[in-house]
């Protein structure tokens, strides 16, 4: 999660600054797919096809392999016992409607063409889950 949180704001970014009219139109479909989920697989799956769509968008093929490698730890063991001990207690209903929202900001904001505005989305929504597996703590309140 911590290579994640340092790369993928800057392939949204990235993708801000590349995107076409049909890029837009499929990761609306991923943000669709996603809220469709039923369970944790698929939740999973859904999440890890939004993930490596903006990385299409980006369209670095040296981002594309990152993001994919990334997305092979995801098989690995270790990964899927924090995903389902994560998603077992935040649930589907937070991963279709609270990710659901988060991966939205971030379309849009690819959509506008502002980068600035997608690099936050994505630091905020990788924020989240990090803190929803436990791995970043929540900065106290100042």
């Amino acid at each position: 999660m911590d290579a994640r949180r340092l790369l993928e704001p800057q392939v949204a970014t990235a993708a801000a600054m590349r995107r076409a009219p049909e890029d837009i139109a499929l990761l609306r479909l991923r943000v669709t797919n996603g809220r469709a989920a039923r369970d944790r697989a698929e939740c999973e799956r859904a999440d890890d096809a939004f993930h490596q769509s903006i990385a299409q968008v980006a369209r670095n093929p040296l981002v594309i392999a990152l993001l994919r490698h990334f997305s092979s730890a995801r098989c690995r063991v270790v990964w899927q016992r924090e995903w389902d001990r994560t998603y077992r207690r935040v649930g589907v209903e937070e991963f279709t409607r609270v990710h659901g929202d988060h991966h939205e900001q971030v379309v849009d904001a690819i959509a506008d063409g502002d980068g600035a505005a997608a690099h936050h989305a994505m630091a905020h929504h990788l924020e989240a889950v990090s803190i929803d597996m436990g791995v970043l703590s929540p900065m106290p309140s100042r």
